[in-house]
């Protein structure tokens, strides 16, 4: 607007021309000259008085304008095309007038304007952003000058001299560089002091305080089209004038920011937080290139890890822990994300590599860096392995100390990350130098570098890495362990200084110095302690050594854990007697162990007055955790970056450090203890159990588990570091699975599957896990959890099966998400369940494994929902599911197994139901099947052969459980009747079977029986006759007619194939009829009709039976003693079965001969003198014994019988002794009573009344294995530890007799040899306690007594010379006394 007016009178008024002319209201007529007097005045008037800045200001703020600026700021807009000519030709006719030029007058009256528009609202001396009135008024000026610049009247150079001359601020110099009027590479070119005066705008523009959008908008847009340009200019030519320049600022930058980071006074964040976006890859878009980026990102890194240099290398080995990624601030944190975005990882530690190698470096940012690469790239291990490998392998080679020092940081610091992103310290070290092929084995010289490189760091050395060193001492050669020992004493020293014990390392396993202070792993070695005291029963060996030669630690460690209070159980456990055994030892100091007695019973009655005690700090944490799992619940909802979350981890991991302090040595093997579970750190591993289940329902929300990135499998490996809580957990995951699986809901489900699909994935980074029970074999942690679920009852089925589809349906997307093979997410026992409970549960999915299913019943499921239903339905078509099939295949034997461990009564299917499922599966599935995929291949026996070996499997697990109640109602009938069919086929077609075939049943027992456990050893003679039982309960429900199978010889006659019947029996059943001294009546009439039932295939069945028989006679005379024994009750059996065979009433000759001899041997008792029928003497003395045995008569009676037959038949009473030697024995292990004992001891010694004469009866004593035909007898008939228990018999009969007997007895050949060779065996049973008898002591003093009284009463010829000498080296050790004895009683000088 033009100015009217004086000076005076626009002090007191103002008016436009219109309104001046106005006001003349009285007109006259002008002439023309006047008029022409009146404009010239006019314009006179106006040219002396115009304001050029207001009519700048007029005319550009004429009219409303909508404009854009580079900016984004909407502001007025209008055509200025007819104001900016109005104006262009009032400045050239004003300057032509005041000779100006009009660029000059032009950024004068600009630079005016925009002081004036800054000052007049704006009081604060730096300004660095405008307002938002300020900034549309400026916008709207630099759109006018613009316009004026492209018509050639505007110098921004002159605008940049006036400009600078004022005060500049930099949002106008940002609003001039987008308007393209003044750039900033050219205002740095134009003067030196724009870089610092940029630098300090910089500054104060990010501690400027933003408290709208808009400011904060435009603060981002300055900042990044400011980076943008010094950027570009300072990296894209390294030629360009202006690259130092611009590199200056940055680096000005970044160390101000450094600097900020490590200024602990003040709280500089907030503005160091600005400016740390700007390195932000998006910043840049397309303004600057990737070339260009990447050389500005290495600039940053550089200048980072170069930053002031104060840490020594010393400084770094003894302040590495506190400079792990938990701890370094989150900005620099941020800082190392983004300049590292742009790179690959083997980019950033070959820079790495490269500026340790050329700089000084700040080992604070160098570690820090390294630890951020860790957390936020997975391949970081990988790539950081291979670094290591090289840099040990140069120094080496080249001796560089340099080149160790770093590789050692740069492990350490990788190590203090954990196992989840990097092994530990210890297995590292070990790796490299632990082997002979480690870097240092190839020379005398690289050893003693190595040795030398390691004392120097001791001064230094945290004690963790020296436990490491010399707990897993570096390889070395014979010649240089003098050097090794030097370094370990040197070592120890180090840690005597520093107050550290080595006693801080356990028995079993040694200290693992990853991270952080490791305490002492007492808890693992009571573990491992009781685990082998269960199984040996005894002290285990390391123990005993702890005890003698690390007495500190065994008395300060492992005793007060291993005696740690608690409530004592009822009925003691394994924890109680392996405490009981070392007390005993004289282990536990009495004082010890009467304060652990009295704590125990504090915590009892603590417990039981519901007394409640917490630490408040531990409390603390938990809230802090719970806090953390929060967050990260809510990250993972957001969606948030797999770097970002992976960082909140690692928190989370150092406050999980923080709760469990006592950190456990990484083992082989966790024992899982299931008598006495893991109860510490339960609050823990519930919170941490709960917020992973509802971290991954949250992440399920926003994206599949495809999608999730990989925080579930970093959780992991967390987890993994912390070995406590891992064993804690696993304790309460098998405990979830066994106990409380009614308590779970869908959300735990799904969680759980989760973690057992990450477990599987990597369970080479898992501990072994094995369960405390006798011969357990450690097992993967998925596989054992894998065990944990039941599939007994309904609810557990149900259970299992949505557990399955869960672990199925989560290992499917993580194998998709990762293109690998699907076994590696899926562990094979858990897929084997699934294979078992879906056609179990699900009648439609047989379909699928069959061509058709044509039952008609529809199973009651209502545990399962229809989704679940539907679910198992289509993992079950699924393809890649089905490819599993491929490597784990639910054989024929393993469904049994679990088909036998269903209860009957709780079972998800009815009776029908269940058998013809069992019918479907065995028949139309695993029948079919090849051998190759588990099945049978159609071989009928084979199935047989499996239900067999299942069966026989039950009924062992089943006595060795604590309750019966899975075998009394397990599916076993079912299976039995299922066998029996099965069986039925096979008996119909083996007349058909080739005599050269194996039998099947026969290879089956016999692969059973066929282990020869140590005689010596009572444990495996009981597990032998377990077995052996077990195999005669399948054995008598074998139809007989399987048991022995009809020869054709060459000339067409048939008989009977017996041989393996006979084997058996002398093998197998044999050592186990012990007391009883016969076969079960179950197991003889099974085999006797087996022969009378086959023998009717043969053309003269009756000559078939008494042909088998006599072999039996002579080859197994062990089922005929049977037979006598049960005869009573056998002949009725036989005989009605040969009459429905054969039609005949008479028995076959051999089965006659025991009928006669059965009524010879009671007329014997009668006192009636017969003529014996024509039988073998052992069968005839067999059955007297029989009838004798129960016979009621007193014993002057029975001896008048044995005068007759001492008369009659002396062959008859020789083996009727033996018979009373096994029935004296059985008495005495039996605890038959006094009486009994009494009256078999008496028979026996009336028989050996009769005997004395007739020296045979001593070979039933006879251990040297003649071939008398006494000795052949009783080793078919006697058990082994009958034959054993021999001399027990021998001296219990001779301390019965009477001294006139003794003596006749002395004096027959071979006897006193005999009774020192009994009363040496007799000793060995004593001193091996076999005899079971709590008599023991008083029996050896009697017998020894009778030997000596025996050597008193025989001559000094009844010993021959070999008898003499050999006694006298056996008695030598043995017994000094009788030695003597036998040399006072002899004169032959060649004894002595």
């Amino acid at each position: 607007m033009f100015s009217a007016t004086s000076d005076m009178l626009q002090s007191t008024n103002t008016a436009t021309v219109s309104s001046l002319l106005a006001r003349r209201s009285v007109k006259r007529l002008r002439d023309d000259e006047s008029e022409k007097q009146l404009q010239e005045s006019c314009i006179n008037l106006l040219t002396k008085h115009q304001n050029t800045s207001q009519l700048v200001l007029e005319i550009t703020s004429c009219g409303k304008i909508r404009n854009i600026s580079c900016d984004r700021h909407e502001e007025p807009e209008k055509n200025t095309d007819i104001p900016t000519s109005f104006l262009e030709d009032e400045l050239q006719r004003r300057l032509q007038q005041m000779e100006v030029s009009v660029g000059l007058q032009s950024v004068r009256i600009l630079d005016e304007n925009i002081h004036d528009l800054i000052t007049q609202t704006d009081t604060d001396s730096e300004c660095v952003l405008l307002s938002a009135k300020q900034r549309a008024d400026v916008c709207v000026l630099l759109k006018s000058t613009r316009a004026l610049l492209s018509v050639g009247i505007f110098s921004p150079e002159l605008l940049w001299e006036e400009y600078w001359k004022m005060q500049p601020v930099l949002e106008v110099m940002y609003h001039l560089h987008t308007h393209n009027i003044l750039t900033l590479e050219y205002m740095l070119e134009r003067d030196v002091a724009v870089s610092s005066w940029i630098s300090e705008q910089l500054k104060a523009l990010c501690f400027k305080m933003i408290t709208t959008p808009e400011d904060h908008q435009i603060r981002q847009q300055i900042l990044s089209t400011v980076a943008c340009v010094l950027v570009r200019r300072g990296f894209e030519d390294s030629d360009h004038k202006l690259t130092n320049t611009c590199c200056s600022i940055l680096d000005t930058m970044i160390s101000w920011l450094l600097d900020s980071l490590g200024d602990k006074s003040t709280d500089q964040s907030p503005a160091t937080g600005v400016w740390v976006q700007v390195y932000d890859a998006s910043t840049f878009g397309v303004c600057v290139s990737e070339g260009t980026l990447q050389q500005f990102f290495t600039h940053t890194l550089i200048r980072v890890l170069t930053h002031q240099p104060a840490f020594k290398v010393s400084d770094a080995v003894a302040l590495q822990s506190e400079w792990t990624f938990a701890k370094t601030p989150p900005l620099l944190t941020t800082l190392f994300c983004k300049i590292c975005l742009v790179f690959s990882v083997d980019c950033v530690l070959s820079q790495l590599q490269q500026v340790l190698e050329t700089h000084e470096v700040n080992w604070c940012h160098v570690l820090s860096c390294l630890s951020n690469l860790l957390i936020y790239h997975s391949q970081t291990q990988h790539c950081l392995t291979d670094l290591l490998s090289r840099l040990l392998r140069a120094a080496f080679d080249n001796y560089d100390v340099e080149k160790m020092i770093t590789s050692f940081l740069l492990a350490r610091q990788a190590c203090l990350e954990g196992p989840a992103v990097f092994p530990s310290y210890s297995d590292w070290f070990k790796l490299s130098f632990g082997g002979s092929g480690s870097y240092h084995g190839n020379s005398k010289k690289s050893t003693v570098f190595l040795l030398k490189f390691l004392s120097d760091l001791v001064p230094f050395e945290p004690p963790q890495y020296l436990k490491v060193h010399v707990m897993h001492a570096p390889c070395v050669g014979g010649k240089h362990r003098s050097l090794l020992q030097e370094y370990i004493t040197l070592a120890k020293t180090r840690l005597t200084d520093l107050k550290v014990s080595l006693e801080d390392t356990g028995i079993f396993e040694v200290v693992n110095g990853s991270a952080g202070v490791v305490n002492c792993p007492a808890q693992q070695d009571v573990e491992k302690a009781i685990t082998l005291f269960t199984v040996t029963n005894k002290i285990p060996a390391t123990v005993i050594e702890a005890s003698i030669f690390r007495r500190p630690y065994f008395l300060s460690r492992f005793l007060p854990v291993l005696l740690s209070p608690r409530v004592l159980p009822l009925k003691s456990d394994t924890r109680m007697s392996f405490i009981e055994a070392l007390r005993k030892a004289d282990k536990i100091p009495a004082a010890l162990y009467m304060s652990y007695t009295e704590s125990c019973q504090r915590e009892r009655d603590r417990q039981q007055k519901g007394l409640c005690e917490s630490v408040k700090v531990e409390e603390d944490h938990q809230m802090v955790l719970q806090e953390q799992f929060i967050y990260l619940r809510r990250m993972l909802t957001d969606g948030a970056a797999d770097g970002d979350v992976c960082t909140q981890l690692s928190r989370i991991s150092l406050t999980m450090r923080t709760l469990c302090t006592d950190e456990e040595t990484a083992s082989d093997v966790i024992t899982l203890n299931l008598q006495l579970p893991d109860s510490t750190n339960t609050a823990v591993i519930s919170l941490i159990m709960q917020n992973f289940c509802l971290c991954l329902l949250a992440a399920s929300k926003l994206n599949p588990p495809n999608r999730q990135g990989s925080w579930a499998s970093v959780f992991l490996k967390i987890l993994l570091g912390h070995r406590n809580l891992f064993s804690a957990l696993i304790h309460r995951l098998w405990d979830l699975l066994q106990n409380q699986v009614n308590t779970l809901s869908l959300t735990h489900v799904l969680g759980l599957a989760a973690l057992l699909v990450e477990l599987h994935y990597y369970r080479h980074m898992c501990p072994q896990m094995q369960v405390m029970w006798p011969s357990a074999a450690a097992l993967s942690v998925s596989e054992l959890l894998s065990d944990g679920l039941i599939c007994s009852t309904r609810s557990h089925m149900a259970f299992c099966l949505r557990f399955c589809v869960a672990v199925l349906s989560y290992g499917l997307c993580r194998a998709n998400t990762q293109s690998e093979e699907l076994q590696n997410f899926i562990p094979e026992r858990l897929y084997k369940k699934a294979l078992y409970l879906i056609p179990r549960l699900i009648l439609e999915t047989r379909t699928h494994m069959s061509d058709e299913c044509d039952s008609d019943m529809n199973t009651d499921m209502s545990d399962l929902t229809g989704r679940m239903k539907d679910a198992s339905i289509a993992l079950w078509q699924n393809k890649q599911i089905k490819s599993l099939q491929k490597h784990y295949q639910l054989s024929f034997s393993e469904w049994l197994s679990a088909e036998l461990h269903v209860l009957r009564s709780q079972d998800a299917l009815t009776d029908p139901e269940r058998q013809e499922y069992e019918q479907w599966a065995c028949e139309q599935f695993y029948l079919p099947k090849s051998v190759s995929d588990g099945g049978c291949g159609g071989d009928v026996t084979r199935a047989c052969a499996h239900i067999i070996t299942a069966v026989l499997d039950q009924h062992t697990v089943s006595q060795t459980a604590e309750s019966s109640s899975e075998h009394t109602d397990s599916c076993l009938p079912d299976l039995l009747s299922l066998l029996q069919v099965l069986l039925y086929e096979v008996a119909v077609t083996q007349q058909n079977t080739s005599d050269n075939e194996g039998h099947f049943l026969w290879d089956l027992i016999d692969s059973r029986c066929s282990v020869t456990p140590d005689t010596e050893s009572i444990r495996y003679e009981l597990e032998y006759q377990k077995t052996l039982q077990n195999v005669s309960r399948v054995l008598v429900m074998v139809p007989a007619v399987l048991l022995v199978r009809v020869r054709t010889d060459g000339a067409g006659r048939k008989t009977l194939e017996c041989c393996r019947l006979m084997k058996h029996i002398n093998d197998a059943q044999r050592r186990v009829c012990f007391p009883a001294d016969f076969l079960s009546l179950k197991l003889t009439a099974h085999f006797l009709k087996a022969v009378v039932s086959v023998s009717v295939s043969c053309d003269h069945p009756a000559d078939t039976v008494n042909a088998s028989l006599s072999l039996f006679c002579a080859q197994c005379p062990l089922l005929l003693l049977s037979a006598v024994r049960w005869w009573t009750r056998l002949s009725s059996v036989l005989s009605c079965q040969w009459k429905r065979l054969t039609g005949r009433d008479t028995l076959p000759e051999q089965l006659q001969i025991l009928s006669d001899c059965h009524s010879w041997s009671r007329c014997v008792n009668w006192e009636l003198v017969l003529s014996p029928p024509s039988a073998p003497s052992w069968l005839l003395a067999a059955c007297l014994h029989s009838v004798l045995e129960r016979s009621t008569c007193e014993i002057e009676n029975i001896k008048l019988a044995f005068r007759q037959l001492k008369e009659t038949d002396r062959q008859v009473l020789l083996f009727l002794f033996l018979y009373s030697v096994m029935k004296l024995i059985s008495a005495h292990l039996e605890t038959q009573g006094v009486a009994c004992l009494k009256r078999a001891r008496e028979f026996s010694v009336s028989i050996f009344t009769h005997l004395i004469d007739d020296s045979d009866w001593l070979q039933l004593f006879d251990g040297s294995g003649s071939d008398h035909r006494l000795s052949d007898f009783t080793s078919h008939v006697m058990s082994n530890q009958m034959i054993r228990l021999r001399p027990f018999a021998f001296y219990s009969i001779l301390s019965g007799v009477e001294s006139e007997v003794l003596m006749r007895a002395v004096r027959s050949s071979g006897f006193l040899y005999s009774a020192a060779i009994s009363y040496k065996e007799l000793n060995k049973l004593f001193l091996n306690a076999q005899t079971g008898d709590d008599s023991q002591e008083q029996t050896l003093l009697e017998s020894r007594q009778v030997l000596m009284k025996c050597i008193s009463l025989s001559s000094p010829d009844i010993l021959t010379l070999s008898q003499k000498r050999k006694l006298q080296s056996e008695f030598e050790q043995l017994d000094s006394e009788i030695l003597a004895a036998f040399i006072t009683f002899s004169c032959d000088t060649h004894f002595t």
